[in-house]
């Protein structure tokens, strides 16, 4: 075959796999039966992205417009002689609205092949929490290494080379985990995603981001973490409240939690300095509520990531800070200037939880560097209009998983046949790719 032959049938294919992967295609490939599935909560679909460095830190801003901010998660509530639990986004939205907004970064130093193109669609797999095909919890606390030695009984996002397959682009089973030697040196080697998680009730109030990373699990940093349960041994009832001494009560009001009448400087959280031990001696009325989670001071590299976050004129405007150097090489990621890393944003808001959020495509971050997300030298913090913002619009994910990418999608054989092509070339126009995402079936 002659040179031109073969750059003709070479450019060929490469336009067959967009035009195979293309939203249009793809909706043609659906049946009107199909039905859609809606994104969950009252959802923000834009994310205002900002950076800075100096020699030592780097800050990151987040603005987020959205209508009734949340900042309450979980509360155990007294009614009838007994305590229950309050606030749960894993179904999504909480009908009370007790789930905090949370917005996440995921960062890839090109440790992790294939995150560059597809961004969060590759962690998500058959047997995840709160997918239609989750794993049964018994036999996940059955497997050697997520039940027996991590103690788990749910499947979380993990990368799939975690799993002892031959290459990224082939599906990852839940359970074929490779062994704990070679996962420990991947860590050593770096080869995982730094996670950010800015959480509104979780770790704000205390001035921090929780810091973890993905491997073969969602897991956390090393260190303590800012939150643990407020729950006595039996769990049947708290194990701290308010003290009355430092805060005037011993619990909040139901109804006034209901109608969100505890503002951003009320006492809406319990932390380790405002708490006692619970009495369950004290005449409770019904009504009375108490945060289910126990704030605390972070340490180690969980506690890296420092934290300033508050809700004024229509939008969470948050700025997160941390060193350039990595806290811990085993699971955070170090930042140098003139370096480009791949990142991709999650929402949670509008009380939703799990798999019910908005993310976005993979974006680049260039440290002093141009990338979608430029980084800029300051050596003091940039006030709001100063900053260079990007805008990240974002998408209802749905149920779609790497296997249904690699085996079903209409481009699935250019995915396994490693062509270099990214989410972004081939669904860059994202209301048609929503549209896409709700009709697929699960």
């Amino acid at each position: 075959m002659s040179r031109f032959a073969l750059k003709f049938v070479t450019t060929s294919l490469i336009l067959g796999a967009l035009s195979a992967c293309s939203p249009a295609s793809d909706m043609e490939s659906l049946s009107d039966a199909e039905a859609p599935e809606q994104p969950k909560g009252n959802q923000a679909k834009t994310l205002y992205v900002a950076a800075e460095y100096n020699d030592e830190t780097f800050r990151l801003h987040y603005r987020l417009e959205v209508e009734n901010p949340s900042w309450y998660h979980q509360y155990w509530r007294y009614q009838d002689g007994e305590w229950m639990r309050m606030g749960d986004g894993s179904a999504g939205p909480d009908e009370h609205g007790l789930y905090e907004d949370r917005i996440s970064m995921m960062l890839d130093d090109g440790s992790v092949e294939g995150f560059s193109r597809y961004g969060g669609w590759m962690l998500i797999h058959p047997g995840m929490r709160s997918l239609d095909s989750a794993a049964d919890p018994d036999d996940v606390s059955e497997h050697p290494i997520l039940g027996k030695e991590m103690g788990r009984s749910d499947v979380r996002k993990y990368i799939p080379q975690s799993r002892s397959i031959e290459n990224y682009n082939r599906p990852a089973p839940w359970d074929a985990v490779r062994p704990l030697e070679e996962l420990d040196a991947m860590q050593n080697r770096g080869e995982f995603l730094d996670l950010w998680q800015w959480r509104a009730h979780r770790s704000n109030p205390v001035g921090f981001a929780d810091n973890g990373y993905v491997l073969h699990y969602r897991l956390s940093s090393e260190g303590r973490s800012m939150y643990s349960d407020n729950r006595s041994a039996d769990a049947m009832q708290p194990a701290y409240m308010f003290n009355p001494e430092l805060t005037g009560k011993r619990a909040l009001d139901w109804e006034r939690l209901l109608v969100r009448g505890y503002g951003q400087d009320d006492h809406y959280f319990l932390s380790e300095d405002l708490a006692v031990p619970f009495d369950p001696d004290y005449e409770w009325q019904d009504g009375d509520v108490i945060p289910f989670r126990l704030l605390q001071t972070p340490d180690g590299a969980r506690g890296a990531i420092t934290a300033d976050g508050r809700y004024n004129d229509g939008a969470w405007r948050v700025t997160l800070e941390r060193s350039m150097e990595s806290p811990n090489p085993r699971d955070s990621k170090t930042l140098a200037v003139g370096e480009i890393y791949h990142v991709a944003f999650a929402v949670h808001h509008g009380a939703v939880g799990a798999r019910h959020h908005r993310v976005s495509l993979p974006h680049t971050l260039g440290i002093g560097t141009e990338a979608d997300i430029v980084a800029v030298y300051s050596e003091e913090p940039l006030v709001e209009q100063e900053l260079t913002w990007h805008e990240v619009e974002l998408i209802n994910p749905g149920q779609v998983d790497w296997e249904w990418l690699l085996t079903r999608h209409p481009g699935a054989g250019f995915i396994r046949g490693d062509i270099d092509i990214s989410v972004r070339d081939h669904h860059g126009y994202l209301p048609l790719f929503q549209r896409y995402i709700e009709r697929r079936r699960p």
